[in-house]
């Protein structure tokens, strides 16, 4: 059963050419305004408030394209292995207040948003399936996958992961889980 988020009535002042903004992006969304509000307070609470200082920074997609182009995939890996799990940990803690599975799922529903890559998921009885296309090359899905991969284990979370030059699948195995909380 879905529990519905309880709500409460508030106001606010703000700028009329602000408002006038926020109008038109909500009738082009066909969205009320009152429900563009509660998006936009709602990411910056999840992401934009505490993301530049657990150290996500915002680059062009077209630079990272061309610099995974350039270094090769041993470097790729071996980069993001070295620094994965200290900068996973940080992250998390600062970003979510701790360190788990749901945490890091959440994470990464909240990047794709941020990036624009698409996601899909998928669950059953047994695994939890996430599909991500990021459009960023072969380097792109290894960087992600190296990356995810050094992540999901660190948590003790049974993992398999496929990738193709713009998409990464991440299959984890419910009940195959341990966390660390601090």
């Amino acid at each position: 059963m879905v529990v519905p988020k309880q709500t409460e009535s508030v106001s606010l002042r703000l700028d009329k050419n602000t408002w006038n903004k926020l109008k038109v992006v909500a009738s082009k969304q066909k969205l009320s305004p009152n429900a563009l509000v509660s998006q936009i307070l709602d990411s910056h609470l999840e992401w934009e408030l505490t993301a530049a200082a657990a150290g996500w920074v915002v680059m062009p997609k077209p630079f990272l394209i061309e610099l995974f182009k350039i270094v090769d995939g041993d470097t790729i890996e071996k980069i993001i292995t070295k620094l994965s799990s200290r900068m996973a940990k940080d992250i998390s803690l600062y970003m979510r207040g701790k360190h788990d599975l749901n945490s890091w799922i959440s994470l990464i529903r909240a990047r794709c948003i941020r990036s624009a890559f698409n996601l899909t998921e998928y669950e059953d009885e047994t695994k939890h399936e996430l599909i991500m296309q990021h459009d960023m090359g072969e380097n792109g899905s290894l960087y992600f996958k190296t990356y995810f991969q050094n992540i999901f284990h660190d948590l003790g979370v049974k993992t398999e992961f496929d990738y193709t030059d713009n998409t990464l699948v991440i299959k984890i195995e419910k009940g195959k889980t341990s966390s660390w909380h601090k």
